[in-house]
């Protein structure tokens, strides 16, 4: 099933959750360049991001940041090895995707078989203070999902959301230290704009998703051994009855190509080139409007991380005239 958004403007679709979509997005450059991390926080394996008015909090493999946005330092962080001995019945070593809502901070986590009890890690959800102290975990349903990518709490409902292959699945935020989460619902991504074979998409990775305050769901799709797919990108949703319908969001990628989703095509080309994958997103508000930010992760023998802005737009015919009006 797939609804055509092409033609709507903000007030024309009323769903159970998204009330406004955006019609397009622009390429600002990048809100941290990957020489601006402090030397407090290590980049390696970055995974997730996330952010309040004044901080990112961001993870890589082990390790949880929360990092000052106006001096890039790290203000405080916490360590998984520090975490495991709340966490029964497995041994974690993979932190993923991060969201911030209200006082908490909600962080996707893998594990693997516990040196002792050779019980397999099943995948979990952390919940920290914003001073990255332990306060909870939940177990995500092992018939549902056999990872832990991303999770992302839609300030639409406050229900916290994570995927596994093609469906996103939906959990109630209440619940108590060691139960598994509650699944009150789940969604069928429709990708209009992800030509992918069989064999692709168990290839493809859910790196990570985060939600606009009207209940968007942005979605990254990367492939892990492709650098130059052209369905990989960021691709927005709106969720409703079981089903995820992509809607098209137009602008240019880092080629001047015009596209219906984010589009990342990545520049190198040469044989052994290294290219930016993509990680995590978060989502924000300022003066200006709303935007997304992106976390790219460049491997090497040592990694390099940024932040890509990403400005959404709702009336595309309008930003077209003022940009006319400023440069011609």
């Amino acid at each position: 099933m797939y609804i055509d958004f092409t033609a709507q403007t903000d007030n024309d679709y009323d769903g159970p959750l998204v009330t406004r979509i955006p019609q397009g997005f622009f390429n600002v450059g990048l809100l941290v360049e990957e020489g601006e991390w402090s030397e407090g926080i290590n980049v390696d394996e970055m995974q997730g991001i996330s952010h309040d008015n004044e901080n990112y909090y961001l993870t890589n493999q082990w390790e949880i940041f929360k990092v000052s946005k106006k001096t890039h330092k790290v203000v405080v962080k916490n360590h998984l090895l520090r975490v495991n001995r709340f966490l029964k019945d497995g041994f974690y070593r993979h932190f993923g995707g991060i969201s911030c809502y209200g006082d908490y901070l909600y962080v996707a986590t893998t594990g693997r078989r516990h040196p002792l009890t050779t019980r397999k890690a099943v995948p979990i959800i952390i919940v920290f203070d914003k001073e990255l102290n332990f306060v909870k975990f939940g177990f995500l349903p092992e018939d549902l999902q056999k990872g832990a990518a991303w999770v992302a709490v839609n300030p639409a409902n406050g229900h916290l959301y994570s995927s596994y292959g093609q469906v996103v699945y939906e959990y109630s935020r209440d619940f108590r230290n060691g139960e598994t989460l509650n699944a009150v619902g789940h969604y069928v991504l429709n990708f209009r704009h992800a030509d992918l074979s069989p064999e692709e998409w168990e290839d493809a990775v859910a790196q990570g998703g985060t939600f606009s305050g009207n209940g968007v769901l942005f979605y990254v799709l990367d492939l892990k051994h492709s650098a130059k797919n052209a369905s990989t990108g960021i691709h927005a949703f709106a969720l409703h009855d079981s089903e995820g319908d992509e809607i098209d969001l137009w602008g240019l990628n880092n080629k001047g190509e015009m596209h219906p989703f984010i589009s990342i095509r990545y520049i190198g080309s040469r044989d052994g080139e290294r290219f930016w994958e993509m990680e995590d997103l978060t989502f924000g508000r300022d003066s200006i409007g709303e935007y997304i930010g992106l976390l790219q992760l460049r491997n090497g023998k040592k990694d390099e991380a940024q932040v890509v802005h990403y400005r959404l737009l709702y009336d595309i015919r309008k930003a077209l005239d003022d940009l006319s009006k400023k440069f011609f």
